[in-house]
This record gives C-alpha cells, sequence and structure tokens, in this order.
C-alpha cells in the first residue's frame, strides 16, 4: 500500500511499526500543513465576519426577502453558487441590472437564485419585459415551497443567512473558504450615517446604492461630495458576455446563440462608427475579435440617422433570447442587414 504525504506529495516511507498512523513524511511537512490550517481557518473567520458587509451576500438577502423563501437556492452544488456569486460580484459597466430568466414570482411557480437563471441585461429593456416569461431558465413549483424555509420582508439579515446556512449545508463554509468575501466599499458611508443618525437601521442602508447613500450623507453633513463619474462604456459586451457565458452551459440553443453573437459583432462595428451612440466597450475586440468575418469589416450604417433604431432592435432582440425566446436567425439577420452597408466609406 502506497501512502503519500498531503503536504509534498511524497511517498511515507515504511520504516517503523507507527507506519499505518503517520499522516505526514516528516515533522517539517506536519507543522507546514497546521500552519496552513490555522491560515486558512483565520480567514474563513474573517470572511465570515465580513459576510453582512458584503455586496453579494446583502444581494442573497434582498433576493431571499424578495422570493419569501430560502429555497430560491435549491439544487445548488458548491461549483454552482460560486459562479452565481462570483456573477453577482462582478456586475458590467454600463445600464444594466441582474435580470431573471425565470421570474421570482411566477405563475404557481419561483424563480431560482441561480447564475443559469440569471443574466445582466438593460435596465430599460428589464423594466419594459416587466414579469413576462418566454421560457427556460430554473425555478421550483410553489407547491414544493416549505413553511420552515419562508421569510418576512422584515426578518433581520443575520437571521436570514443562519437561514441560507442551514438550507445550503456545507456549500457556505467552503464559500467562505474558496470565494473573495469583502466589505463592501459602501460600509464606510453606513458607518457615518449611523454615527450623525443614529436611530437608522444598517442592514436596510446596505440595500441601497453607494450613489444613494454618499447623497443621504452629504445631506446629514451639510456638504457636497464630489460627483461618481458615470462609466462611459455602453452595455453592450455585457449582452456579449451573457451570450458567450450561456453558450458555455450547452443544450439545444447553441447554435442560435452563436448566430446571433456573430451578428451582434456586426453590428457592434456599424454602431461604434456612430459616436452620438455612445458604443464603446474598451476591450470589446481584445475578447471578441475571432469572432471577425472580414467580409463584414467595413459594416456602416446605410443611414446613419438610424443608429437608435439599429440599437433598440439589438438590444431588444438579445434581451428576448436571453429571456428564453427562439428567434429565427435568418429573418433577424435580413432585417439587421437592411440598416447596414459593407463598402469601405468613399474618400
Amino acid at each position: 500500500m502506497l501512502k503519500l504525504c498531503p503536504t509534498c506529495n511524497s511517498e511515507i516511507q515504511k520504516t517503523s511499526r507507527q507506519w499505518s498512523k503517520k499522516l505526514y513524511c516528516t515533522p517539517k511537512c506536519r507543522k507546514v500543513s497546521h500552519r496552513k490550517q490555522k491560515s486558512n481557518n483565520k480567514r474563513a473567520l474573517q470572511r465570515r465576519a465580513n459576510m453582512r458587509q458584503n455586496d453579494e451576500v446583502i444581494k442573497l438577502v434582498c433576493e431571499c426577502r424578495r422570493a419569501g423563501t430560502v429555497q430560491i437556492f435549491t439544487g445548488h452544488t458548491i461549483d454552482s453558487f460560486l459562479k452565481t456569486m462570483e456573477l453577482v460580484r462582478n456586475r458590467p459597466k454600463g445600464k444594466v441590472a441582474l435580470c431573471h430568466i425565470h421570474p421570482v414570482k411566477g405563475k404557481g411557480r419561483t424563480g431560482l437564485f441561480h447564475c443559469k437563471n440569471l443574466f445582466y441585461g438593460g435596465k430599460y429593456q428589464n423594466n419594459k419585459f416587466g414579469k413576462k416569461y418566454l421560457g427556460g431558465g430554473l425555478s421550483i413549483s410553489n407547491k414544493k415551497l416549505k413553511s420552515k424555509w419562508a421569510i418576512e420582508k422584515d426578518t433581520p439579515a443575520n437571521d436570514v443567512l443562519i437561514l441560507v446556512e442551514h438550507f445550503l449545508g456545507d456549500i457556505i463554509p467552503r464559500y467562505l473558504e474558496l470565494a473573495p468575501v469583502r466589505k463592501s466599499k459602501k460600509y464606510q458611508l453606513v458607518e457615518k450615517i449611523l454615527a450623525l443618525a443614529p436611530g437608522e437601521d444598517a442592514d436596510s442602508l446596505m440595500t441601497y446604492g453607494y450613489k444613494t447613500l454618499q447623497e443621504r450623507l452629504d445631506i446629514l453633513c451639510h456638504s457636497k461630495s464630489t460627483s461618481i463619474q458615470n462609466s462611459t462604456e455602453s452595455k453592450y459586451i455585457a449582452y456579449m458576455d451573457e451570450l458567450t457565458r450561456f453558450i458555455g452551459y450547452g443544450g439545444d440553443r447553441v447554435k442560435m446563440l452563436r448566430q446571433i453573437r456573430r451578428l451582434l459583432f456586426i453590428a457592434y462595428m456599424a454602431l461604434e462608427r456612430q459616436s452620438e451612440s455612445h458604443t464603446y466597450n474598451k476591450y470589446f475586440y481584445v475578447k471578441y475579435e475571432p469572432l471577425l468575418q472580414p467580409q463584414y469589416g467595413q459594416a456602416r450604417l446605410r443611414a446613419p440617422e438610424k443608429w437608435s433604431n439599429f440599437k433598440d432592435l439589438v438590444y431588444n432582440t438579445v434581451f428576448s433570447v436571453l429571456q428564453g425566446a427562439a428567434l429565427d436567425t435568418k429573418a433577424f439577420k435580413k432585417e439587421l442587414f437592411s440598416y447596414l452597408v459593407f463598402a469601405p466609406k468613399p474618400a
């Protein structure tokens, strides 16, 4: 029987009768392992302490309150939970919102808080779409919701987190080991507001955006802080990234999603040439240049003044596809190309 040291992966030599009880090849490896475990435990404790002031966890609590249950985490593994929280943490630039495919409050079903049921889409498109459901996503039947996992809109954040941890079992401890759980930048503002207005509720304040908290602090301080500059980047790349993410999940929609992504690449080149469309993403070509088709490389709008109609067509189409709609890609390509010309601009 071969035994390997978990620290250095060397074989533990059978040199004594105590060989069967030995876990490490040398005392040095044992000490290294213990120090590493101690460090990991300390890091996990710090991350647990940060949980109530962490942006991703605050979002998690808000979603549970919105749904009225922690069963929105049904079906999670540590891998899917990590991907979901990473999705929340890495919010793209631009005016985007985290959208549900199956709505939280659907007809007889509750949409899950899961990366395969979430995507970043335009705020305008999301508000316009409302609570409609086109298909796909992940949900749980309301008949399977149990009272022991139910929460109210005013349930304290700590109570929600305790219930979430019980529901997910060992997923939260593993998450604390593997993921960065940092205090939100909003936390310092909340502390300052509480110092000036002790009657405020910290949990409620943490649900507001940074800009809103800064404005409230300015009122309390009778001053005005330096305004926060809005991003100059558009939400275009967010749609490209979300199409790419769902392509990675596989399934019978992959071919359609790939075709739409190629068409969106062409549309981006045309819109980028119209400065008034404000279509710009710093790393767009870094990420998606392999999609370039030389015959469409000089894509321009046939009627530049119609850039707004063209952009609406692109955004509305990709949003509905991410929401689960089936799309006739040939018809979409024909409509898209009716706005475009591909000859070089005359000198």
